[in-house]
């Protein structure tokens, strides 16, 4: 399959925003609202009540920051407190960076069904209200051989 025929087939929905992995939640928001001006961040604690990293049931706590770039794209900073996920692979493997690209869809399972036709395997999967926000369903797709960071599919119904 050909890169156009690749993008076509999977039809991610539009770009919400970049996710980027750091060691320190609140040291990393004060460097980027300080150095290069970028914030005010919204911050909070997530660990999702269904949750499932490679397959199996899983638990884990990350601190999360966003800040809204444009009023359609934000920058989410992640910060592994506990358990094992793809955030704290790319932390052991690459050290801090971007580590996904966030896209909103309306049609969540669809996709997870065409990537799993497409070979895509799918790393995590978690669901849960998220206070603010509403009811989140949100999965990371690897495509870091295609494209070099993971995909991270979100959808969000307010309550």
């Amino acid at each position: 399959m050909d890169k156009e025929e690749l993008k076509t087939t999977l039809h991610l929905g539009e770009i919400a925003q970049v996710g980027c992995v750091v060691r320190n939640l609140s040291k990393s928001i004060e460097n980027y609202e300080e150095i290069i001006g970028i914030g005010p961040f919204t911050t909070l604690e997530l660990s999702p009540k269904k949750s499932f990293v490679k397959g199996r049931k899983s638990e884990f706590l990350l601190k999360i920051g966003f800040a809204q770039l444009t009023p359609k794209l934000s920058l989410e900073l992640i910060e592994v407190v506990s358990g094992d996920t793809p955030h704290r692979e790319f932390l052991e493997k690459h050290g801090e960076g971007v580590q996904h690209l966030c896209f909103s869809t309306d049609e969540f399972d669809q996709v997870l069904k065409r990537a799993e036709k497409l070979g895509i395997e799918l790393l995590m999967w978690g669901e849960d209200d998220v206070p603010g926000m509403g009811h989140m369903r949100a999965a990371y797709l690897d495509t870091y051989d295609l494209i070099g960071v993971l995909v991270e599919i979100i959808e969000v119904k307010p309550f």
